[in-house]
C-alpha cells in the first residue's frame, strides 16, 4: 500500500471541503433557513412580551430605542436591557443547535 503526502494549500483545501459539504447535501441556505425557524419559534415562545416587542421593533421595524421606550412608557435604558436579555436568551437557545 502506497502512502502519498498531500500538502494542503488554500486552493485544494477549499475544493476538498466544498466537495464534502455538497456531497452530504448541506448548504448554507438550508442551515440559515433552519436557524431562522428555530430563532423565530424561540422569539415567539421563550421571550417575555416586552422582550419580544422590543426585539421586533428594534431589529425588524428599525425603530430607535428611544421611540420604543416612548411607546411602552419606559426609559430607553429599560428597552436596551430588554433587548440585551432577549439576545442572551436567543444566543443560549441557538448554541444548542450549533
Amino acid at each position: 500500500m502506497r502512502n502519498d503526502i498531500v500538502h494542503f494549500n488554500d486552493d485544494n483545501a477549499r475544493q476538498l471541503f466544498f466537495d464534502n459539504y455538497n456531497f452530504f447535501g448541506a448548504t448554507n441556505d438550508s442551515s440559515r433557513s433552519k436557524m431562522k425557524k428555530i430563532l423565530f419559534k424561540a422569539i415567539d415562545t421563550e421571550l417575555t412580551a416586552k422582550q419580544k416587542k422590543c426585539m421586533i421593533d428594534y431589529y425588524l421595524m428599525n425603530k430607535k430605542e428611544k421611540d420604543i421606550a416612548a411607546e411602552l412608557g419606559v426609559n430607553p435604558s429599560t428597552v436596551s436591557r430588554h433587548i440585551t436579555l432577549a439576545k442572551k436568551k436567543l444566543r443560549h437557545i441557538a448554541s444548542y443547535y450549533m
